[in-house]
């Protein structure tokens, strides 16, 4: 929303891209509801997307299908659930951004390491050039005062310890 915002004009677009539908759509509904601008941007339902009155037109899109991801001039994305988007989608996705020379965000919970975002995290992680890595986990996010401590400790509690320390620790299990 902030590259669209800062950078987008007429007939730039902008993805957020999750595993399937219902998630993209879950992004949608929070980025719409929370939007406040005058003049309003413009929401199409049908299409899950929002233009901005720049614009810049924001899609929400599924990883699903990746012959979908292909074609488009994209000025910036975000892969959410990330270890959970098929390894095909991020192809296209990577290919369509080659023309504008746009931005990627990868975002999500960990799940395990037999994925590409895993192998990219590596990289990024390494100090890959024009790539950096940044990991946050539910005790970060107790500590900013965004989750409960008590609720994060239940969890800890009633989840097996891989998944917990998948979901809440981003530490990956095999």
């Amino acid at each position: 929303l902030s590259r669209a915002w800062e950078d987008g004009g007429i007939g730039k677009n902008y993805w957020w891209v999750a595993p399937v539908s219902e998630q993209a759509n879950i992004a949608f509904k929070r980025i719409r509801n929370g939007l406040s601008m005058k003049p309003a941007p413009k929401i199409n339902l049908t299409n899950k997307t929002i233009e901005l009155p720049n614009g810049a037109t924001i899609w929400f899109k599924s990883g699903d299908t990746p012959d979908s991801l292909y074609g488009e001039d994209v000025h910036a994305v975000v892969i959410d659930e990330a270890s959970r988007v098929k390894e095909d989608s991020w192809y296209a996705i990577r290919s369509t951004l080659t023309q504008t020379r746009g931005q990627v965000r990868i975002i999500g919970n960990v799940k395990g390491r037999k994925n590409w975002s895993y192998q990219l995290a590596r990289k990024a992680e390494s100090g890959a050039p024009d790539m950096s890595y940044h990991k946050l986990t539910a005790l970060d996010a107790v500590a900013g005062g965004v989750l409960d401590g008590a609720e994060v400790d239940d969890a800890r509690r009633m989840l097996p310890e891989h998944v917990f320390r998948e979901l809440y620790l981003a530490e990956p299990a095999d």
